[in-house]
């Protein structure tokens, strides 16, 4: 097989990978800049935005209609019902209105749902017209989304199935911390375990490279243990969540890759959509355990899971194992400190 075409295929990357360049044009960070939309559509040669978010965000805050008002006459449309797991209901609803309005953007506005639900607009899009339609993403939440080609959505029968292309990639990604603060602490600090998912999970994946994917996995790890409990104790810090943002988008650093990232987050796909549980809340179930299951029965991927210790502020216990069983026990007290669930049994019953 060609070296290409497996991106080098091994878990441990440090002397041998592939790195594939996401699409990704800008990354646009600070407090403020999602009420730059419109220059930010001009950057990319669109005129027309159609906006994709959620019925909290559009009903609840200020958001959307700043987000709006910051388009003027470029702004044709807001489609505000995509609800937890992006049901494909909407997605076609929200479809056949994009088409209607002639966009030429899609700006998703939210968190994983309404950014997965704009890459599968842009995809059946595609399908029916053979155009592409970019998206700009401006997460409200630290599940990251935003750095991907794939988008996951849920059927009528509640199966997690998804669509992936690189150019589904947002290719402009906005964060600002002045639109987290309408995210509440709960919900905020639940994705950050799902960055924190990505990040770990990232270690092991065969198809990512030791520069930069690791590396930055590795600070984005260093970066959520530090501001995560500083986020639970001081939630109104704009500043802590700005730098929540940063990390998590190093926590999934742009690469093309097609399906899953690992166990954690195949089994929080089918508890989320079966059970209807988020999927920061499925990250806070599922992390934990699975990495001392890979500690006691996957020693490749333990060895890079130790790799963990010295950015959480632990000492090596002297071998893979017992290192990756730190991590594990780091990583459950995390989700406690946070004052999230750790079983499915405290979660729906």
């Amino acid at each position: 097989m060609s070296f290409f075409a497996n991106q080098g295929g091994q878990i441990d990357s440090s002397l041998v990978g592939c790195y594939p360049a996401s699409p990704v044009k800008f990354m646009i960070y600070g407090r403020g800049t999602a009420k730059k939309l419109d220059e930010v559509i001009a950057k990319l040669g669109a005129s027309k935005a159609f906006i994709i978010t959620g019925q909290s965000l559009s009903t609840r805050t200020p958001v959307i209609k700043d987000a709006e008002a910051s388009l003027g006459k470029a702004h044709v449309g807001t489609f505000n019902k995509i609800g937890q797991h992006a049901p494909i209901g909407a997605i076609r609803e929200a479809t056949e209105l994009v088409k209607k309005s002639g966009a030429d953007v899609l700006i998703s506005i939210g968190g994983g749902s309404p950014i997965d639900s704009a890459k599968a607009i842009a995809y059946q899009i595609h399908e029916d017209t053979g155009k592409w339609i970019p998206s700009i993403a401006v997460p409200t939440t630290l599940s990251v989304a935003e750095t991907t080609q794939n988008a996951g959505f849920t059927t009528e029968d509640k199966k997690k199935i998804a669509v992936s292309d690189p150019e589904l990639v947002p290719k402009v990604v906005v964060y600002d911390g002045d639109l987290a603060l309408y995210t509440p602490t709960n919900l905020w600090t639940s994705t950050g375990i799902r960055a924190l998912d990505h990040a770990v999970e990232l270690l092991y994946h065969p198809l990512a490279a030791e520069v930069p994917t690791k590396r930055l996995a590795l600070e984005a790890i260093r970066d959520l243990f530090t501001y995560l409990p500083q986020s639970k104790t001081n939630p109104e810090d704009v500043d802590v969540r700005q730098k929540l943002f940063l990390a998590c988008y190093a926590a999934l650093f742009p690469f093309l890759y097609t399906g899953g990232v690992g166990l954690s987050h195949s089994i929080g796909h089918a508890l989320g959509a079966t059970y209807n549980i988020p999927h920061g809340i499925t990250s806070c179930l599922t992390l934990a355990p699975v990495v001392a299951l890979k500690a006691k029965t996957k020693p490749d991927e333990a060895r890079m899971i130790a790799r963990v210790i010295p950015y959480i502020g632990k000492t090596s216990e002297g071998s893979d194992e017992k290192d990756s069983l730190v991590v594990s026990q780091a990583i459950a007290g995390l989700v406690e400190v946070l004052g999230h669930k750790t079983s499915l049994t405290e979660v729906c019953f």
